[in-house]
């Protein structure tokens, strides 16, 4: 056995003769990622269990890398003073030195948590005891808390299921059960105190100061009552109904919420390669100081493959569905299929990129295909605009409701512009380009003070997409309050009103935007001057 290295509060050790899968030592790896974290981890961990003493250069801990063994992943014999050791297997078939490397934090987490108990056990506090399911309990939630990503490689399937697809025995919140190593038991302590934690509110280190002869215990010294269990199965059962409960892929279920406290969480993620389709020469001026010359310039289409992740905070087992610009998937999502693929069409507006002029846009027809799937809390839409070339905008509407607590549906929704095309110039257009903006520039920066200002000028004269994008949704809606105010023209000017308040753009704005789409189903890319006029302007 090699010495690595000594802390304040730690030997850290490592079998040497240990060779992984390419024949090389690889205990040491294990041990340098324990040598790095032991003595932060000492000192939260001591802090959560107001330990101040104990422990020190006269009272090391041993922390040893050894030969992997059937126990399980790592154990300890408690505290024993200077004479208190701590063993991690090392995990010799794993070639992931990073992976392994933070299981191997993870274990050791798990059982300074045991030694740290002990210790409070000798000197009068009974509380968590290693030996007990509570015990085991507190010493997984602190491990995955700490090292969640080498928890969830280490362990795989969450602990929780365990109890969660059994008949459910709650005697274990009022007795703790006298081992550590019955997964119904000690898995449910897990899930209760996550439960106490997430659920509930209270923090580790308070968890930890309630401690009492049972999980039931610790929950009357937190909230001053005496329900824990009545309380604990009503709201499990409720949102996971025995019986019915798929293996959840988190040992934290919780916070369960009801109604506007539930949210979805929309994230959207284009990826696609580019490939020249077009190409030619315009008269144009790169910078409205520049003369006009002549440019050559290029198209390129960009297919995009859009991932699109929803999440949700506050439901048990949600079943989600998706809408792109108002069309629902057909077929949606299925629970545990991890790939339902179909395809829809919907209406949307796709602007195309021209050098000689003006971009456009129109509404038109767009075909999507797509995959979908979705997990205990997560759902994934995959989808591509085949055979669509331009800037196509769309809403993108994720909406989850509970499989089995309530019928309540809470949804989120994104925008996004999917560039399956983008135009760009030959090197000497944006050489010119810097060339005449920067006078120009240099002079604005003695008198003006605003980055928005200098963001905008130097976007001239190709607003990006995403404000062309907002321009031609402000566009369009404003149309649509234009119809709104043929049949019911109150209802139309409070809206007006409340878009122009939030908006901060004039009334007559949204109305010159209206007509200007009702003329022309063509909108121009570039900003119109009614709108540069109305901007910053109050609304009355």
């Amino acid at each position: 056995m090699q010495t690595l290295g000594q802390t304040a509060h730690f030997n850290i050790q490592y079998d040497e003769t240990l060779l992984g899968p390419d024949g090389n030592p690889n205990a040491i790896s294990r041990a340098q990622r324990v040598l790095g974290v032991c003595e932060a981890e000492f000192g939260l961990l001591a802090s959560w269990y107001k330990i101040t003493d104990g422990f020190g250069p006269d009272n090391r801990v041993t922390v040893q890398i050894i030969a992997d063994f059937a126990a399980g992943g790592a154990s300890n014999n408690g505290y024993k003073g200077g004479n208190t050791i701590i063993k991690i297997g090392n995990q010799t078939a794993n070639a992931n030195a990073i992976a392994a490397g933070q299981s191997s934090c993870m274990s050791f987490v798990a059982e300074l948590v045991e030694v740290l108990a002990s210790y409070r056990n000798q000197h009068g506090n009974a509380a968590w005891n290693a030996s007990k399911s509570d015990g085991e309990g507190l010493s997984l939630l602190c491990a995955r808390e700490r090292f969640g990503t080498g928890y969830s490689l280490f362990f795989g399937t969450p602990w929780v299921n365990s109890w969660l697809q059994s008949s459910r025995d709650t005697r274990w919140i009022n007795a703790s059960e006298n081992t550590d190593k019955n997964p119904l038991s000690f898995g449910l302590s897990l899930l209760f105190l996550y439960y106490l934690k997430n659920q509930l509110n209270h923090s580790i280190p308070d968890i930890i100061a309630a401690g009492g002869d049972s999980l039931a215990q610790t929950y009357q010294n937190l909230t001053g009552k005496s329900d824990a269990t009545a309380a604990f199965s009503q709201l499990i059962n409720k949102y996971f109904r025995p019986g019915s409960t798929p293996q959840l892929a988190t040992e934290n279920p919780f916070p369960l919420l009801e109604g506007l406290r539930r949210e979805v969480k929309l994230s959207l993620d284009p990826e696609g390669k580019p490939f020249h389709v077009d190409e030619g020469v315009a008269l144009t001026s790169p910078f409205f100081t520049c003369p006009k010359d002549l440019y050559k310039w290029f198209v390129d289409s960009a297919p995009k493959k859009v991932t699109c992740v929803a999440t949700v905070r506050g439901f048990g087992l949600p079943i989600y569905r998706w809408r792109v610009n108002g069309v629902d998937l057909n077929p949606p999502a299925q629970l545990d299929q991890p790939n339902v693929q179909g395809s829809i069409t919907v209406q949307a507006t796709v602007a195309t990129d021209h050098a000689a002029q003006p971009s456009t846009s129109a509404l038109q027809d767009v075909l999507i295909n797509y995959g979908v799937g979705e997990d205990d809390f997560s759902s994934n839409l995959v989808f591509d605009l085949p055979g669509v070339v331009g800037h196509v905008d769309l809403s993108i509407e994720a909406s989850a409701s509970e499989r089995f607590a309530s019928s309540d549906v809470s949804w989120t929704a994104q925008s996004i512009t999917v560039d399956n095309e983008s135009l760009h110039w030959e090197a000497r257009y944006y050489t010119d380009r810097e060339r005449c903006m920067k006078p120009f520039l240099d002079v604005a920066a003695r008198y003006i003070r605003s980055d928005p200002f200098f963001s905008l000028v130097k976007s001239l004269p190709d607003p990006p997409q995403e404000y062309t994008r907002v321009i031609r949704e402000l566009t369009q809606a404003s149309a649509q309050i234009a119809t709104l105010a043929q049949h019911a023209p109150d209802q139309a000017r409070e809206l007006r009103h409340a878009m122009s308040s939030a908006l901060g753009i004039a009334p007559a704005v949204l109305d010159e935007l209206g007509k200007a789409n009702i003329r022309s189903t063509a909108v121009p890319h570039e900003v119109p001057e009614t709108l540069l006029k109305g901007m910053g302007q109050q609304s009355g």
